[in-house]
């Protein structure tokens, strides 16, 4: 089983640590020997081999060309295997140490570990890079992809970011999703789009097509996991982003004056958080780590992505 899991994992996210591996896989461990084990009987098998060894001291292991067509196997067709990472040698044969693992790379297994290790899904559950295409040209490619209905989230695009992009090129996120959300199906009748309202209105766009209902109003959720800096850093550059893109997910307030019910079934839900405040908090990404913007307080995912404002309260 353990052989298995560790094919599958490797076959989704391309490269891991032991380390990340344990979080996503075998959290209740109290470390990550049983999975360093399960890595080396799958080396001497020709299945995995260690790409090279991060300045942490951790190995990173990715899959051989054997182990590459087993993972396929094992991953359901609905799954895409990440490209295989092949071996390089020098002239005289010798391995080449691969230096292309970047910490951004990292930070997108780990996050997919921290999730996964608190219940959010299976291994199975996510998908890298999935791309969103868009009709004037552009593709946004979501760093993560998770599908966790048993844990009480549909759905949820996630985006990591090191703390080293501007501002607005995170907003720019937020606005080709919501061009995306709002594309509609094939076939689908406009004037009837036009015509529908609330949630209604969504069964005529691309999206609904693609990923499941996600039981709340507006469009599929978007989560941002900050990482690296300063915990001050981080801090700002949420702010900014709840400053700058307010008209995504700040939804359209009801238009009764005395009402304080706010319509969000056009808007993006936006949650974010940090990698560093998930791995320090004692319930991990099932803890109250997570807020929605527009909001104060810390909430758990659930309650983040809750809407008690909108249409119930209406």
């Amino acid at each position: 089983m353990r052989r298995k899991e560790v094919l599958r994992a490797l076959g989704i996210f391309q490269r891991a640590t032991a380390d990340q591996l344990w979080r996503m896989l075998r959290p209740a461990d109290r470390h990550d020997r049983c999975t360093r084990d399960t890595l080396n009987a799958l080396k001497k098998t020709g299945l995995v081999r260690v790409e090279t060894r991060l300045e942490s001291g951790h190995q990173l292991w990715v899959l051989t060309e054997k182990g590459h067509k087993e993972a396929k196997l094992l991953l359901p067709k609905n799954v895409r295997i990440s490209a295989l990472r092949k071996l390089r040698v020098d002239a005289k044969g010798r391995p080449v140490k691969d230096d292309g693992y970047d910490e951004h790379a990292a930070a997108v297994t780990s996050t997919a570990a921290v999730l996964t290790g608190a219940g959010y899904g299976t291994p199975l559950s996510w998908q890298t890079e999935i791309a969103h295409k868009l009709p004037y040209g552009y593709t946004q490619y979501a760093d993560l992809t998770m599908r966790a209905p048993g844990a009480g989230v549909p759905a949820m695009l996630l985006e990591v970011d090191r703390v080293n992009e501007p501002v607005d090129d995170l907003v720019d996120k937020l606005r080709r999703y919501t061009d995306w959300f709002e594309l509609l199906a094939p076939k689908a009748d406009p004037i009837k789009e036009k015509a529908a309202r609330g949630a209604a209105v969504h069964d005529f766009r691309l999206w609904s097509r693609i990923y499941p209902a996600i039981g709340w109003e507006g469009y599929l959720p978007v989560a941002f996991v900050f990482t690296g800096k300063t915990a001050a850093q981080r801090e700002s550059r949420m702010q900014r982003l709840e400053q700058s893109a307010r008209r995504y997910f700040a939804g359209t307030p009801y238009p009764w004056a005395q009402f304080t019910a706010v319509d969000y079934h056009q808007a993006v839900p936006v949650v974010v958080t940090e990698l560093e405040r998930i791995t320090a908090d004692p319930a991990g990404a099932g803890g109250r780590v997570w807020r929605r913007l527009g909001r104060q307080e810390w909430q758990t995912l659930s309650e983040a992505l809750d809407n008690p404002d909108g249409e119930r309260l209406y």
